[in-house]
């Protein structure tokens, strides 16, 4: 027990100075800020911006694919749910940790999609 919280204040010592040195290298052989106008605007590929940055960015695909994420994620447990709990358990715990699961799953879809405002197909 001692040997593995031994080890884990090593590794944590070890990513610690990795993190410390890495910022104090940076500081010592890196290149020197400059102070510039172009600090303080947009980087737009070089170009100059113009007008406002604010759109109307469609989010329906981000939301289809948490969907279909979600809905993988939910097969995926079941089916190894179903691998551990075969016939021959007949316990009715895991079966309903299992629908309970399901039905929280599936009310959260429900409720992504009933919010959508737009349907893409």
């Amino acid at each position: 027990m001692a040997a593995d919280i031994g080890t884990f204040v090593i590794f944590i010592a070890i990513a610690g100075a990795f993190g410390v040195g890495s910022l104090v290298l940076n500081r010592l052989l890196g290149a020197r800020s400059r102070m510039s106008y172009l600090r303080l605007t947009t980087y737009e590929c070089g170009e100059e911006a113009e007008g406002e940055a604010q759109i109307d960015f469609p989010t329906q695909h981000y939301t289809f694919a948490i969907i279909f994420v979600a809905v993988d994620i939910l097969g995926f447990l079941l089916a190894l749910w179903a691998l551990t709990f075969r016939a021959g358990n007949s316990a009715w715990y895991p079966m309903f940790i299992a629908f309970g699961f399901t039905a929280l799953a599936l009310a959260g879809i429900y409720y992504a999609l009933s919010t959508e405002r737009r349907w893409v197909v």
